[in-house]
């Protein structure tokens, strides 16, 4: 069990600080009781979900540059929902209610289907745009106004999401 784990070490360490900070996140304690608990749980878990995943063929190939720019990413992500909300907040508040609500059919060539599902949930996390569908290649968005919706075919996140992706095909 343990030589499978040594066959993807950066895919398990990733897993373990997840599971770590996950269980640190919903125990909000620091006390060193909590800590072990959560350590002991999150390498029993990582073990076995080395036993269950990890073979030759089907490896994460997670690099401590991915990790990264996963953090980058979802720093941008937080500032993207941040000034989201002001602008619906401005939205909803304005007394004229200038929405011109609005749907945009674009193309989504993301390859790999965990960042495609990381990039539809991001749309749909900012506030004044839902994902509608994913389909194959063709991603359908609806946002609160046009200018937001448009607004999604050149979102930065896309672009991040692209390096990301760019890395794994090395």
């Amino acid at each position: 069990m343990l030589e499978r784990m040594k066959g993807d070490l950066m895919g398990s360490i990733f897993i373990f600080i997840l599971l770590m900070a996950f269980w640190l996140l919903i125990s909000a304690s620091t006390h060193w009781q909590h800590i072990l608990v959560g350590a002991i749980f999150s390498l029993i878990l990582t073990v076995f979900w080395s036993n269950l995943n990890i073979s030759a063929v089907n490896r994460t190939n997670f690099t401590i540059l991915q990790a990264f720019l996963l953090i980058k990413y979802f720093v941008h992500l937080v500032i993207e929902i941040v000034i989201a909300n002001i602008s619906v907040a401005m939205i909803v508040l304005n007394p004229r209610l200038p929405i011109s609500p609005g749907i945009v059919i674009m193309r989504c060539d993301l390859e790999r289907s965990l960042l495609r599902v990381l990039y539809v949930n991001s749309i749909t996390l900012t506030p004044g745009t839902i994902t509608v569908e994913l389909e194959d290649n063709l991603l359908i968005v609806h946002a609160l106004t046009e200018d937001v919706a448009h607004g999604v075919e050149d979102w930065a996140l896309n672009r991040r999401l692209m390096e990301m992706e760019a890395l794994y095909k090395k």
